[in-house]
């Protein structure tokens, strides 16, 4: 019988560290709960499902817009199999990690994009739903001013809509590993993006070995800068070097890769014996993890 164990992270800061405790709280609680009758991908899917509600966090409410002033999201989720899935930029869905788990389990694809991954959840009966927040209106609003100061004219095509958008709206990337009692791992990793994204960006967070990696030697989620940590290939990386090292000291190398080219992230691991790891370059890492023989979580940073 396997340890039993689940780690979520809310993200990383590099500026003001948001209260997001008690998300992260939760999203233990529910995966412990899970885990003790259900698999390790159930477990991952229900805790981010938690933090993709959360509107102080940048995954399905809340998440960040794109320069147009919509929100696209992503998210990827895979299990120790190999087998995995992920939408991108898809819109007006709750939970972007339920759907990535469908195209896992209901098609013979790795990835749907945009109007077809729209297309997809309707089809599969996900409701429409809107993720507009405040932390949405927000990022928008401080988007807009930073594109307006861009000398590259190809911003300011954006910001007439963009603001348009904003009157008419009138505020990190999540993720979640899981070992359960029979050994299997899962990763799963949900967002809104970043910040001035233009419309049709993709980041990492569904990008299978990039931002989200599972297979018999760990699991591994990432969040920060996508575009480095696509460069990189981080999260296969990491779970790749657990076959011959701890999950804590392959988020080590990770993160001393990554200071190395100037990324900015943080990730989260566990090993098939159970061991965590858990990291950050440049900013600092919202996260929790939930032990089976533990009395409750232990998040970080903690509640003040």
């Amino acid at each position: 019988m396997s340890a039993v164990v689940i780690v979520v992270h809310g993200g990383i800061c590099v500026e003001e560290i948001p209260d997001v405790f008690e998300p992260l709280y939760r999203a233990c609680i529910l995966g412990m709960e899970t885990l003790q009758s259900q698999e390790a991908v159930d477990a991952v899917e229900e805790a981010v499902k938690v933090l993709e509600d959360d509107p102080r966090l940048n995954a399905g409410t809340g998440a960040f817009p794109n320069l147009l002033g919509e929100v696209e999201m992503s998210a990827s989720i895979m299990k120790d199999d190999l087998s995995c899935g992920g939408v991108a930029a898809i819109k007006n869905v709750r939970h972007p990690i339920s759907v990535a788990r469908a195209v896992m389990e209901r098609t013979r694809h790795v990835l749907l994009v945009g109007e077809g991954a729209n297309l997809f959840a309707r089809l599969l009966g996900f409701e429409e739903y809107n993720p507009v927040a405040e932390l949405t209106i927000r990022t928008l609003e401080k988007s807009i001013a930073k594109a307006s100061q861009e000398k590259d004219s190809i911003y300011h095509y954006y910001l007439k809509r963009a603001r348009e958008k904003l009157r008419r709206l009138h505020l990190g990337t999540v993720g979640a590993v899981a070992l359960d009692c029979s050994g299997r791992i899962a990763a799963g990793t949900s967002t809104g993006g970043v910040e001035m994204q233009l419309p049709g960006r993709v980041g990492d967070s569904p990008i299978i070995g990039c931002g989200t990696f599972a297979w018999e030697w760990g699991g591994v989620s990432m969040t920060g800068e996508g575009e480095g940590i696509m460069k990189l290939g981080l999260a296969r990386k990491i779970a790749e070097w657990m076959e011959e090292m701890s999950a804590q000291e392959a988020v080590n190398r990770g993160m001393e890769l990554a200071r190395r080219f100037g990324v900015v992230c943080g990730a989260i691991a566990v090993r098939k014996t159970g061991e965590i790891g858990f990291g950050e370059c440049g900013g600092r890492l919202t996260f929790g993890y939930f032990r089976e023989e533990m009395k409750e979580p232990h998040v970080f940073p903690s509640k003040s």
